[in-house]
């Protein structure tokens, strides 16, 4: 009869040195018990095991069993080459959340770390760098309180170097990104259009937090009226913009005083270039139109509650016309025909409009983001249009240049009115060019 081969591991052949050792009476249950830290019921299981199995009857049943819970080759193999073909630039984490809702694979993050591992990847977010010490500043208590507001400029779409400009804000309780917007550079549009995305969504925040860049801070120093009314800072236009509205400007003397969205940051340059690569984003006008449902997906995974359930937004008049809010604001003079000079054009009221009163006024001219031109006159806002200035006469109207050269006298002539003159007479007798002039 052929014997069947057994293969034992090291625990195993310990347990079978004692259990031979206990059926021979050298040891009682409690002393083998002790030998192999195991309780007494338990031994007396093994024994009656081994009495009927011999050494098989220690080897865990399991053994050689796949388990339940354990994934099949097929779906190892798909993991893979998802992430390989697809999902190459995704970092674990954000690729097991695309697995689970986008191609129907239930799936744990330390599994699909294993599966990639094992063929020696890494995450994208696995490089940990040494953290330095920062106390951190507690959220504000209820949503619309405070919003953090920066831009970051990056190499967002694949295949393009060029680099172009993400503006956003985040709510501080929550940590809500409401509103995001691309431009090529770091401008006021980009900030207007995601404000302006954020106030028609929620409402008006309370205090808005950034740095000190000249877009929300004018370099000029304060005038006097300013002092008068209490500011301490220059107000840039965007900031004219934003008190006339009720909001409240802080600034930022360190980039990790709003930490919250420049972390925000870190994110978006990982999650968002990989989501738009996927998409086929290659500009900004998909890439803008495209964020609000990556937003969406991205609150709903990072938001947090705030401490207080109730927001405190202020509701927003939706009549306001952000892009004259936010325009350039200057002053000039207008003439006696209710014209005024502006960037080296002329401009005049359009037709339809009340411009009475203007004449010889000082007015306040706003360039918007849309390039209109209006003025502002007792609370009036007056459209202008750009008129043609005078031209100059044409250059067959000009003096003709003769030319350079030699130059011929004039002689008049015998009968000439000059030559009967006192003083053509005594030119005549005094002629430096006669050789009797000096005749006595």
């Amino acid at each position: 009869m052929k014997q069947e081969r057994v293969t034992l591991t090291m625990n195993e052949l310990q347990r079978v040195k004692v259990m031979e050792r206990l059926c021979a009476g050298d040891l009682s249950n409690q002393e083998a018990a002790d030998e192999l830290s195991i309780c007494r019921r338990q031994i007396i299981r093994l024994k009656k095991k081994y009495t009927e199995q011999g050494d098989r009857g220690l080897i865990h049943g399991n053994r050689g069993r796949q388990p339940r819970h354990c994934l099949r080759d097929e779906i190892r193999d798909k993991v893979l080459a998802l992430y390989q073909q697809k999902y190459y630039d995704f970092n674990f984490s954000h690729f097991t959340e695309r697995l689970n809702e986008e191609e129907n694979i239930s799936i744990s993050r330390s599994s699909v770390a294993r599966i990639l591992k094992a063929e020696g990847i890494t995450s994208k977010k696995s490089v940990k760098r040494k953290s330095r010490l920062h106390r951190s500043r507690p959220r504000r208590a209820a949503a619309g309180e405070l919003w953090q507001t920066d831009a970051t400029t990056f190499q967002w779409f694949e295949g393009d170097d060029e680099y172009y400009t993400l503006h956003s804000y985040v709510d501080d309780a929550t940590g809500v990104v409401v509103g995001a917007y691309f431009t090529k550079n770091e401008c006021t549009l980009g900030y207007v259009e995601a404000l302006k995305q954020g106030l028609e969504k929620y409402g008006m925040p309370w205090e808005i937090y950034s740095d000190r860049h000249t877009i929300f801070r004018s370099p000029k120093e304060l005038s006097e009226e300013e002092k008068a009314e209490g500011l301490k800072e220059p107000l840039s236009n965007f900031g004219i913009g934003l008190s006339e509205l009720g909001i409240h400007q802080i600034f930022a003397l360190t980039p990790q005083a709003k930490g919250r969205i420049e972390r925000l940051w870190e994110t978006f340059q990982d999650r968002l270039t990989a989501e738009m690569r996927l998409e086929g984003i290659r500009n900004i006008e998909e890439a803008n139109q495209f964020l609000p449902q990556f937003l969406a997906r991205h609150n709903e995974k990072f938001a947090v509650e705030a401490r207080e359930e109730e927001p405190v937004y202020v509701p927003l008049d939706r009549k306001i016309d952000f892009n004259l809010l936010f325009a350039q604001r200057d002053t000039r003079k207008v003439d006696s025909g209710g014209v005024i000079s502006y960037g080296g054009c002329s401009y005049a009221p359009m037709e339809g409009t009340v411009s009475a009163g203007l004449a010889r006024m000082s007015v306040e001219v706003r360039h918007t983001l849309d390039g209109r031109i209006v003025v502002v006159h007792n609370g009036k806002f007056i459209a202008m249009k750009k008129i043609e200035k005078p031209r100059r006469a044409s250059g067959s109207q000009k003096p003709q240049n003769k030319g350079s050269g030699p130059v011929t006298p004039h002689k008049p002539a015998d009968d000439h009115p000059w030559r009967h003159s006192p003083i053509g007479k005594a030119k005549r007798g005094y002629d430096s060019t006669s050789s009797t002039a000096y005749a006595p």
